[in-house]
């Protein structure tokens, strides 16, 4: 390799060296009502309803957690094909033994590359998309951000994408990223308090 080449990094996986955010405590839990990608304006636009930080801080009903992914370059998304036959639990497993049966049923699965259509297409799902990750990579211009979803229950999704910035909304009020992830945390952090209280 010449020396002024830089090495190939793997798109999927946040550029290197930038410093990564958790979104977890904003989108834990939360649901992705949808995905709108506007290739002309190189931007895709990520809808999320979160109730339970929504009824905390007593929004509107409806209010809706937004994500905007500005001057994109690359999306991706992966899906996880289950095992067939399912990850039978025999009645009175103890929970311990439990979780290292469900721990082995999940490293059988398979992962496969999807199309971005038909992954947007996956939030017509009657049971929705789960958000169970979201990390976001934040770099001077570039962004990355990873979704881990459940969909339909027994199937998992993982979307990558990148971009040159990043928008979020919280209702039609835009946020910093600190202040988007802030209203999660103020959930959270009463959540504990009460559990300490009990």
């Amino acid at each position: 390799m010449a020396s002024d080449e830089r090495p190939i990094v793997d798109w999927v996986n946040f550029p290197e060296g930038i410093p990564t955010f958790s979104l977890w405590d904003a989108l834990h839990d939360g649901d992705l009502l949808s995905i709108e990608s506007d290739l002309l304006a190189r931007t895709v636009t990520l809808r999320f309803d979160v109730d339970y930080v929504r009824d905390f801080h007593h929004l509107p009903e409806g209010t809706q957690f937004v994500i905007i992914v500005n001057g994109v370059r690359s999306v991706r998304s992966l899906r996880s094909v289950p095992w067939p036959g399912g990850c039978p639990i025999p009645p009175g497993t103890p929970n311990e033994q439990q979780s290292i049966i469900i721990s082995e049923y999940h490293r059988k699965w398979r992962e496969e590359s999807q199309s971005w259509t038909d992954f947007e297409r996956l939030t017509s799902d009657p049971y929705g998309l789960e958000v169970s990750v979201a990390n976001l990579g934040l770099g001077p211009d570039a962004v990355a951000l990873q979704l881990g979803l459940l969909v339909a229950r027994d199937s998992y999704v993982e979307a990558y994408i990148r971009g040159e910035g990043i928008t979020f909304y919280a209702g039609e009020k835009q946020a910093t990223l600190e202040e988007f992830v802030a209203l999660g945390e103020a959930y959270w952090e009463a959540f504990a308090d009460r559990g300490k209280r009990q």
